[in-house]
């Protein structure tokens, strides 16, 4: 497993190939596998493929635009300088054919304000949902599968979720937020991957184990 997760490449510039639906079965079964707090699993999936797919990147389009115009969006004043990547990111998204929503079905409404007991177990429910697409990722590039793990989604959060309740039919509850997406489809090129810092003894630190009472016989 080591060498995929050193394997593992963003990929924004693929081929003209589909994935096969044995492939993309294996690889939501990868994500469905991941590891989650109190075993809730509260990731659900929604692939977009067809003409759904330029649905969602129209949606996402017209959230980027609305943070543009918009100072009191989500994503409006402060942000100006992450609009260039979203659209990047919406221009490859044309491209890909498959595109997999990774949706936490347990997540609060962005806008609601909840006790701190309620966010700090929605933190562990998005951690759980990041080690499903994290496994996704992994199972791609173990098949030689390119992948894009993009967040630039969030600029179009209110168009998105509108949308996947109308088109994917997800249902009507405002619990479930979209939180991600993965594109997926055979890589044109692998390029070097960006240095990562070197792991050394000095990178972590090992406590004593802790010092405990004795137990009365």
């Amino acid at each position: 497993m080591i060498h995929e997760i050193k394997a593992r490449r963003s990929t924004r510039r693929f081929i003209k190939k589909n994935i096969p639906e044995e492939d993309l079965h294996a690889l939501l079964e990868a994500a469905s596998w991941a590891p989650s707090e109190h075993n809730e699993q509260p990731w659900r999936f929604v692939v977009v493929r067809g003409d759904a797919r330029k649905e969602a990147v129209r949606a996402l389009k017209e959230g980027i635009k609305r943070n543009r115009s918009d100072k009191a969006a989500i994503f409006g004043k402060g942000y100006e300088k992450y609009i260039p990547a979203a659209i990047y990111t919406a221009r490859v998204l044309e491209q890909a054919p498959v595109i997999v929503f990774f949706i936490n079905s347990k997540g609060k409404d962005y806008y609601g304000e909840f006790p701190i007991d309620e966010h700090l177990m929605e933190m562990a429910d998005i951690q759980s949902v990041s080690a499903a697409i994290q496994n996704m990722c992994l199972e791609a590039t173990a098949r030689n599968i390119g992948t894009l793990w993009t967040c630039n989604i969030f600029f179009a959060y209110d168009e998105l979720k509108k949308w996947a309740f109308i088109s994917a039919k997800i249902p009507t509850d405002t619990s479930w937020r979209i939180k991600n997406s993965a594109m997926i489809r055979m890589p044109i090129r692998s390029k070097p991957r960006q240095a990562r810092l070197k792991f050394t003894p000095a990178s972590w630190q090992r406590l004593p184990p802790p010092a405990f009472p004795p137990v009365p016989v």
